[in-house]
């Protein structure tokens, strides 16, 4: 790494990726195997993959259609680009850090593990009966392609009404849907070709041990690939979800063993950082040296589910259930524009206290992103005195643990810049702690070009480009 800046937080996946994970998750949900194959996990009732249900996930496929066509190199190269021609001038190209994502467990809410745990509790002989029929009747259940041209349409539609209203500089938009169609068509004669037969009655093959949805295991292909192909300036981090079958042996075979340099946690989709299934991973990276960044802000891409059961580990070693119920938390949680109630329930940084303080946990490198969200940042800077401000947070945790770090990405404002100076000022650790990131592709979403992105943090404290990163990355030379 020497002495190069370094993007501690960007994405290079595409919509290919997407719409592959909308695909096969509402496919299994039609059949009842969401998340699970039956053979994985007791079968559950099918659900009637409805508008609804999904608009969530289409409007978040349209918006990398309309912004991040690309495959991974291709967003590589045009990151390297837009840095090279930057303000900054570099003489070097700079080291990324590619995050993957994990959106398959968007519909999760909870229900299946827990009905799985009560019939397990049963003697065996009246588990059978305790297993529900489908609710949906197999006539009822369209054809693949039936339910493939059903979500193209449905993609494609709010594509064009993206598209209508956005333009952002340097992306590629096509003028009509017509390319889009074309590539979604491509994308699902791949799927079906690759899924068949086993996709007509059970969903998709979960690859043995671990759980290899379709979407997932092509981005994670890709940037093994880009890896190699750029072994000095690529070091990505792999999606870890703690309801992927497999998720340990995944971290031991990629990260590990393999070319990933870290684990990335994206908890708004429905899980706590203190989830107890991720304990044994958190135990891996104090092990072998393995840094991990959590999503630390309430906006984002959640969970589609309103009510989300799940699990938490105190720090003495209980394990307790945790309902989120979206009305009641909106009742005492006022969510504003831009944020989701979801995030602000599983992403807040005070949710990792039950962790770090576990025995044995507190030298884990933890970086959270976003700093807890840019309006957060700026309200510590106009001197919030709330003491659920996620930035006083995330600070009061960088003073007790040496090695929690956090970046600013997705921080686009253009006096941000001035904000980091004005916390520096006050809490000299951040400067050691905070680092560079863009949220490329992410915030080509919102009409943030990323050489703007650049050109705007101009001047930052050189630390935060190198030494803090390459500290958090365990990497110091």
């Amino acid at each position: 790494m020497n002495n190069r800046n370094i993007d501690v937080h960007c994405h290079f996946f595409n919509a290919a990726f997407g719409f592959n994970e909308l695909l096969e998750a509402g496919w299994r949900l039609l059949h009842g195997d969401y998340p699970y194959k039956s053979n994985e996990l007791l079968k559950a009732k099918a659900l009637p993959v409805t508008t609804r249900k999904v608009v969530g996930y289409v409007k978040y496929i349209a918006s990398l259609l309309v912004t991040a066509a690309r495959s991974s190199q291709a967003n590589y190269d045009y990151e390297q680009d837009c840095y090279a021609k930057s303000q900054w001038h570099p003489l070097q190209p700079i080291i990324t850090v590619p995050l993957m994502m994990d959106i398959f467990f968007a519909f999760d809410n909870g229900s299946r593990q827990q009905r799985k745990t009560r019939l397990e509790a049963l003697p065996a002989a009246e588990r059978k009966t305790a297993i529900a029929p489908a609710s949906v009747s197999e006539r009822e259940i369209p054809t693949f392609d039936e339910f493939a041209e059903k979500m193209k349409n449905m993609v494609i539609e709010e594509y064009k009404r993206q598209a209508a209203r956005k333009s952002v500089a340097g992306m590629y938009t096509p003028k009509s849907a017509l390319p889009v169609a074309r590539e979604l068509d491509r994308m699902i004669a791949t799927f079906k070709a690759e899924a068949m037969p086993a996709m007509a009655t059970k969903g998709l093959p979960s690859g043995g041990n671990v759980q290899m949805t379709r979407g997932y295991k092509k981005h994670l292909k890709e940037l093994k690939a880009l890896r190699k192909k750029n072994p000095d300036t690529v070091f990505p981090f792999l999606a870890v979800d703690p309801r992927r079958i497999g998720i340990e042996k995944l971290v031991r075979d990629q990260v590990v063993r393999g070319s990933f340099h870290g684990v990335k946690l994206y908890c708004p989709l429905g899980y706590l950082p203190s989830h107890p299934d991720l304990y044994p991973i958190y135990k891996l990276c104090i092990k072998h040296h393995i840094p991990v960044t959590a999503h630390t802000s309430p906006g984002g891409f959640p969970s589609q589910c309103s009510n989300i059961r799940t699990l938490s580990r105190k720090k003495d070693g209980t394990v307790v259930p945790v309902v989120f119920d979206k009305k009641t938390f909106e009742a005492t949680h006022p969510v504003k524009k831009g944020e989701k109630a979801q995030s602000l329930f599983f992403a807040n940084p005070e949710n990792w206290t039950e962790v770090i303080e576990s025995d044995g946990l507190d030298t884990l490198h933890i970086n959270f992103a976003h700093f807890g969200g840019q309006e957060d940042i700026k309200k510590y800077v106009a001197g919030s005195a709330d003491p659920t401000n996620w930035t006083a947070r995330i600070i009061g945790l960088m003073n007790r643990f040496k090695h929690v770090y956090a970046d600013i990405s997705f921080c686009p404002d253009d006096d941000m810049l001035q904000a980091i100076d004005a916390i520096v000022s006050r809490h000299p650790i951040v400067e050691e702690r905070l680092m560079f990131g863009t949220d490329f592709v992410m915030l080509m979403i919102d009409k943030i070009g990323l050489r703007n992105y650049f050109n705007q943090y101009t001047g930052i404290k050189p630390r935060m480009m190198t030494a803090n990163p390459q500290a958090f990355l365990r990497y110091i030379k």
